[in-house]
């Protein structure tokens, strides 16, 4: 038996997911705990080195994993990212919709580069990589599409006006599709939480005490409830907050 443990136990077992912005932080976290529970990931993001990293940590393991290296915002080379992993895996039954990134100021100091940054990141990458992966997941339902959005596509605040609009568009993207959807088998669900402590921060000014943010398991353990879930339950949003008393 390997250390991740018999497949007979593994909940994602004989699963195939894809995983963006998987290099660092939740995405990195969520590759690990979908391959530790079964699944075969390919994990997607920029940065090479951190990406073969993360696939060694997870292969030393016990589990699948293999990358590929893309930038999420050159919209024209998405659907490759659905033939690399049906070409290594032959299905696809999870897609993780995590790449993401934010600035947070005042408007008028934003720039239309950083404005870009975010639409083309955040929004616009998840639909037209969602677009492309439907025939596939389809074909493989039962299926989950799992977006990660923020409690700042739920509500406002000030000087991430940006940033909400695009975590809303989130939101309302994965409630839409969650509906066009429901009768083909895959599920849609937007993981919308509060701040979370990765190097998002790092350049991302805060609204919370980085003491008080969620942790990184916080959100593993929603996605692992939402693709783990009978096929039957639908989540909609799995809203997540901390207690700050």
């Amino acid at each position: 038996m390997s250390r991740a443990g018999s497949s007979m136990t593994r909940s994602l077992a004989g699963k195939v997911a894809l995983v963006t912005g998987a290099s660092s932080g939740q995405g990195r976290a969520f590759a690990a705990a979908l391959a530790k529970e079964g699944a075969a990931v390919l994990l997607v993001a920029r940065r090479e080195d951190r990406l073969r990293e993360a696939v060694s940590e997870i292969t030393a393991e016990g589990g699948e994993a293999a990358y590929h290296v893309a930038d999420v915002r050159n919209s024209p080379a998405l659907p490759d990212l659905v033939r690399v992993v049906l070409s290594r895996y032959r299905m696809l039954h999870i897609l993780v919709n995590n790449a993401g990134l934010g600035w947070r100021a005042p408007l008028p100091e934003l720039s239309e580069g950083h404005i870009a940054e975010m639409i083309e990141t955040n929004l616009t990458a998840p639909i037209h990589l969602t677009r492309a992966a439907i025939p596939a997941l389809v074909q493989n339902a039962p299926a989950d599409i799992v977006n990660i959005a923020s409690t700042a596509g739920l509500q406002g605040y000030a000087e991430g006006s940006v940033y909400c609009a695009v975590k809303h568009g989130v939101v309302g993207f994965t409630r839409a599709l969650s509906e066009e959807l429901k009768p083909s088998g895959v599920r849609v669900t937007a993981i919308c939480a509060s701040s979370t402590d990765t190097e998002f921060f790092d350049r991302f000014r805060p609204t919370t005490d980085r003491a008080r943010m969620l942790r990184v398991e916080d959100a593993v353990r929603a996605l692992l409830y939402v693709v783990a879930a009978p096929p039957h339950v639908l989540h909609g949003e799995i809203v997540l907050r901390p207690r700050v008393v």
